[in-house]
């Protein structure tokens, strides 16, 4: 039982698909289902159930996954800390809710260049469940997201607080005169599009037009046209780029919380504490 036969039934097992492995793994069909074959006779048991459409875990195949994911990043924090004790730097997989990216991350991103100029960076921007499943998988090593954050498999702690406003088109004077606006949102898993359907049910409000969105720049160009209003963080909205086209109007309890997260098992690396250092030391509120 190698990692490479691992990192093939790992990927048939998230994508529940042989075809859908090999293309993840850059391989062809027959070698992914030969070497999951091989795996379960090794192991005498069933790893999957073959189905028309695809391929369905055992519980057997279920428990080798768990096992998997952290033989698997064991493996890649093990290279890593290797190459840290040889002078290459390592490496640092972040991901954040794109609001974070946009505002709160750049200056720390830049001290941490300065201060580890050879780790290898990488920031992946997306919804919170998206970023919090990707910590789930190993995929990266930080994530920021929406807090609070319950989850036995994750820690972390809030590291900013943001207010939110209702971001509305140059012109509206109060939340009421948007109660006939359609709401923008980011897709289901966004944080804030939570709170902003919490928000309209206290409000006891009718169905409004939910309109979806997947950049924050296409969500707010849309609030700038006069399309809808949303809910986002009073740092993204007031941000110089907007003025003279949105407004931002207080709500009721707007105070959020952004929380840094990481899974519990993995071993914070020389780049993490770095990273984790310069977080502490406030380089981030640099942006207010």
């Amino acid at each position: 039982m190698d990692t490479a036969s691992l990192k093939l039934f790992r990927a048939v097992a998230r994508t529940g698909s042989v075809v859908a492995a090999a293309e993840q793994v850059h391989s062809v069909p027959s070698n992914i289902s030969a070497r999951v074959r091989k795996l379960e006779d090794e192991l005498g048991i069933a790893l999957f159930l073959r189905e028309p459409r695809g391929m369905r875990m055992t519980p057997a195949g279920e428990l080798l996954l768990d096992y998997s994911e952290r033989i698997l990043a064991l493996t890649d924090e093990a290279r890593t800390a290797l190459r840290e004790s040889a002078g290459d730097g390592g490496v640092l997989r972040l991901g954040s809710m794109e609001t974070t990216a946009a505002v709160r991350l750049p200056p720390l991103l830049v001290a941490f260049n300065h201060v580890k100029p050879k780790v290898r960076l990488s920031l992946n921007t997306g919804v919170s469940e998206d970023q919090i499943q990707a910590l789930l998988n190993r995929q990266i090593d930080l994530a920021f997201v929406g807090g609070p954050v319950r989850h036995e498999r994750l820690v972390g702690g809030p590291v900013f607080v943001e207010n939110l406003v209702l971001a509305a088109p140059l012109g509206t004077r109060s939340v009421e005169d948007t109660n006939t606006k359609a709401m923008l949102v980011f897709r289901a898993g966004c944080a804030y599009r939570a709170r902003t359907e919490a928000w309209l049910r206290t409000r006891g409000e009718p169905p409004r037009n939910i309109m979806e969105f997947g950049t924050l720049d296409g969500l707010l160009g849309c609030v700038a046209a006069g399309m809808g209003v949303t809910l986002l963080p009073r740092s993204i909205v007031e941000r110089p780029q907007h003025a003279g086209q949105i407004v931002a109007l207080e709500i009721p309890d707007g105070r959020v919380e952004t929380w840094m997260v990481q899974h519990k098992d993995a071993v914070d690396t020389a780049a993490m504490r770095a990273f984790k250092a310069l977080l502490a030391q406030g380089v981030a509120l640099a942006a207010e």
